[in-house]
């Protein structure tokens, strides 16, 4: 198979940097990409590794124009990783309306238009894959961090209507859950990288194994990355069953009366995410 084509934003540190370093070691193509990427990333420019300026807090239109110029960097763009983003922590009474504006520019809205950019480009493609990089503070609430927890949140469940939309469209999409890898946490970016990758490009095999030959494993919308981060899903998914059993009488009584469950299983079939 030919080299895909990879472009991630916030590639300057971080989990970015990581990918950005291991996409290039496995010879595919990479377009690297952030703020002063050419001053913080120079050194890694190479026929396969390129760097372009983008703030994903920019203006749609310049946006735009940057999404235009990558894809003509390799002519092609196989799988797009919305990885940008920022935390940092504050109580919720102490969280003005400027520290959220930006919380939310650079977590939520920011790939908001970056992805509204490059969907026309990949759509006329055909084929194609959009990744997410989200926060497992997405499932586990935290103290003073109310602010990111809920950009987190409203990234992931885009990321899980928006696969709906463009799966018709032959394009994928996976929102990884990754925990935050601070030194008493279990979390190792240069394995999460891989791991990342691994997820993608085993789909994008999966899709050209005959149908006569079925894969062990189905594409995931979700991905919880770190033992922590599957933790944090898996108790917040137990403890939330156990409150809908405690919870029933309340939450069936609010039905109509006599009214049949069929709009509720077709409902539920229609926003499964297996």
């Amino acid at each position: 198979m030919s080299p895909l084509v990879w472009l991630i934003t916030g590639s300057t540190s971080g989990l970015g940097a990581a990918l950005t370093n291991y996409i290039a070691s496995r010879g595919d193509k990479v377009i690297a990409t952030g703020r002063k990427v050419e001053e913080r990333l120079g050194h890694l420019k190479a026929a396969n590794v390129a760097l372009l300026e983008l703030d994903i807090t920019a203006e749609a239109t310049t946006i735009a124009t940057q999404a235009r110029k990558a894809w003509d960097i390799f002519g092609r763009i196989d799988v797009l990783i919305n990885n940008a983003g920022v935390s940092s922590m504050r109580s919720a009474e102490e969280a003005d309306d400027d520290y959220t504006k930006n919380m939310f520019e650079a977590n939520l809205f920011g790939h908001m238009r970056v992805t509204r950019a490059f969907l026309p480009l990949l759509r006329s493609q055909g084929e194609g894959c959009i990744a997410f990089t989200s926060s497992s503070t997405a499932w586990a609430g935290l103290p003073f961090m109310s602010q990111y927890a809920a950009s987190k949140a409203a990234l992931s469940m885009y990321a899980e209507c928006l696969h709906k939309e463009i799966a018709p469209l032959g394009l994928s999409l996976v929102s990884h859950y990754m925990a935050n890898p601070m030194s008493h946490m279990p979390g190792d970016l240069a394995k999460a990288a891989a791991f990342m990758v691994d997820v993608v490009t085993r789909n994008v095999k999966d899709t050209e194994v005959s149908t006569q030959e079925p894969t062990s494993r189905k594409w995931a919308v979700r991905v919880a990355l770190g033992s922590d981060g599957a933790g944090f899903v898996r108790q917040k998914c137990t403890e939330m069953l156990r409150l809908l059993d405690d919870w029933q009488e309340a939450s069936t009584g609010t039905d109509r009366d006599g009214e049949a469950s069929d709009a509720v299983r077709e409902m539920l079939e229609f926003t499964t995410i297996i």
